[in-house]
């Protein structure tokens, strides 16, 4: 079978606010071959392209990530999603026995709340699936490889920047040992934001923000999804863009602080705005791969 936290000084006088934008979101995934042990088998079922994809213990463990787009706008980590949302997987099922086969598809792990319909004739039809369900029939002649599409609807009141695991599994009714597994799973957004304030260079060495004083705002961003094995469908963020501006309520610190210039990004990223009288800063950062994070930082003198 396959199967960055500093405390800081926050301040009070200040208000902190982001607008993010996520300009396009591409699923990637490597193209695995030569593998004779994993090609072997009776029958392999993975991301789309990859049916022998390997995730972090084996085959049976590979899997899609795609993330909704609803109900997540302003909502902050640890708060709950606000609508329901469906999303579109494609896996593909690869015949790798000796015969012609009779495969049955079915999900043996559905998070709480989800709904799943397979479909085996490109969208045509599609057949709602429940855990303890028989399973769809799909034919596929001696090596042939056949494209699946799941559809995933998730519910309302799912919590913010988590993932969901369902578990697609394809089991040969010509040899009955032969199954594999593979991972559907959903996010409710991936890409997390976290802001700091902090008081760096007060008169006389202070910490408090008085006139004069030097304040640093961080804005740490990450990937949060997993991105573990050979093959498998991953979320990559392209061209995400982070814009602060101190006039935009609730900020107030384009007119109570002037720019200091300086401002940095970790990766690499194109800051827009750093320069004297700035009131607005723009980050833009390439790419950001699974687990990758980076942070944003730029300085205001209070006046």
């Amino acid at each position: 079978m396959k199967s960055p936290r500093t405390t800081n000084r926050t301040l009070s006088l200040l208000a902190l606010s982001l607008a993010v934008i996520l300009v396009s979101i591409v699923a990637e995934g490597a193209v695995i071959t030569g593998d004779d042990e994993v090609n072997s088998r009776d029958v392999l079922v993975g991301p789309c392209g990859v049916p022998g994809a390997m995730g972090p213990t084996g085959v049976n463990d590979d899997f899609t990530n795609r993330s909704i787009n609803t109900g997540i706008a302003n909502v902050p980590p640890g708060g709950l999603t606000s609508a329901a949302a469906t999303v579109l997987f494609r896996n593909t099922v690869q015949n790798t026995g000796v015969a012609d086969d009779l495969f049955l598809l079915t999900a043996p792990v559905v998070p709480a709340g989800f709904a799943i319909e397979i479909s085996t004739d490109q969208g045509d039809n599609y057949v709602a699936l429940e855990p303890q369900d028989p399973g769809v029939a799909l034919r596929l002649a001696y090596r042939a490889a056949a494209i699946v599409l799941v559809r995933v609807t998730a519910p309302a009141g799912l919590k913010i920047l988590t993932g969901f695991d369902t578990v697609i599994r394809v089991a040969s009714t010509v040899t009955p040992s032969a199954a594999n597994d593979t991972i559907d799973r959903l996010y409710t957004g991936f890409i997390r934001l976290e802001k700091s304030v902090t008081t760096i260079n007060g008169p006389g060495n202070s910490a408090v923000a008085t006139p004069g004083a030097e304040i640093e705002f961080a804005i740490t961003y990450s990937n949060v999804t997993s991105g573990d094995g050979v093959g498998n469908s991953l979320l990559t963020a392209h061209n995400l863009v982070i814009t602060e501006n101190g006039n935009a309520a609730p900020n107030n610190w384009g007119q109570t602080t002037e720019h200091v210039i300086g401002a940095s990004d970790t990766q690499g990223g194109v800051i827009i705005g750093d320069r004297d009288g700035s009131t607005s800063l723009t980050d833009m950062i390439t790419i950001l791969e699974p687990r990758q994070s980076g942070v944003f930082k730029f300085k205001r003198r209070i006046k």
